[in-house]
């Protein structure tokens, strides 16, 4: 057994740790929890009524799963950096979960003309760039190995190249009208893309899709074509309707 081995086990006596999703003793993630993680994405822009303008479509965007349970108990404990410890497995699993998305017909359709794709993190906040708690861009880094995986041809690329600028308010607990207001205008790519380059949006959560549009239109106006977005969980719509977004 190697030292820091020893010293996790002995941590482990002192602070016992228990699954971040269930709490189930001496797990860092049990089984059922890692399974909730690595779940073959489904489509989930219904429940996100920001993702589409007045006559247009809205953005194809994929979920793992629903917000809710110990679902978002993962979520919540490894964006806030409370667990730490579950960084790996939830990064494992995000990957797997992409690697089977790669292979979705309607994801496959979107990219069917495209040699390369370019997987873009929505942009992080200030505080957590300064923080180094850029939780997306590691997701991001995760999906771009599972679409690699799982593709079998084109370029796969990640490229952190969104900055959020103003839009300080944070989204939690306020509409969907203040989340526009709170986005609009608020994202601008640092550089240009290549014309024409299809960008896959990552996030952690879409409650409203107003990150997401936002990051859309700043990948679309620095010459990408945004085709996609992959999130780890989606809330409920304004009407709680579960759209084609499964359990």
């Amino acid at each position: 057994m190697d030292v820091r081995q020893a010293l996790t086990d002995a941590g482990r006596l002192v602070l016992p740790v228990e699954c971040a999703g269930c709490g189930r003793w001496d797990l860092v993630l049990c089984a059922r929890c890692v399974r909730l993680l690595s779940r073959p994405p489904v489509r989930c822009e219904q429940r996100a009524p920001l993702l589409g303008g007045a006559g247009t479509s809205p953005l194809p965007t994929w979920s793992v799963g629903q917000y809710r349970g110990s679902l978002r108990a993962i979520v919540l404990a490894w964006k806030t950096g409370r667990r730490q410890d579950i960084a790996p497995e939830v990064l494992t699993a995000a990957e797997q979960a992409a690697t089977t998305w790669a292979h979705d017909p309607d994801l496959r359709s979107l990219l069917t003309d495209h040699d390369s794709v370019l997987v873009v993190p929505v942009p992080s906040g200030w505080r957590r760039r300064v923080a180094r708690r850029l939780v997306v861009a590691d997701l991001a880094d995760a999906v771009a190995r599972g679409l690699a995986a799982g593709r079998h041809e084109g370029e796969v690329l990640v490229a952190d190249v969104l900055r959020r600028r103003g839009g300080s308010a944070h989204q939690a607990g306020i509409g969907a009208r203040a989340r526009i207001a709170n986005r609009r205008g608020t994202v601008r790519a640092r550089a240009r893309l290549p014309t024409g380059t299809a960008v896959v949006l990552v996030d952690d959560v879409v409650t409203t899709g107003a990150s997401l549009a936002a990051s859309a239109d700043a990948a679309e106006a620095a010459g990408g074509r945004t085709v996609a977005a992959f999130t780890l969980a989606s809330t409920a719509g304004p009407t709680g309707a579960a759209g084609r977004l499964a359990s």
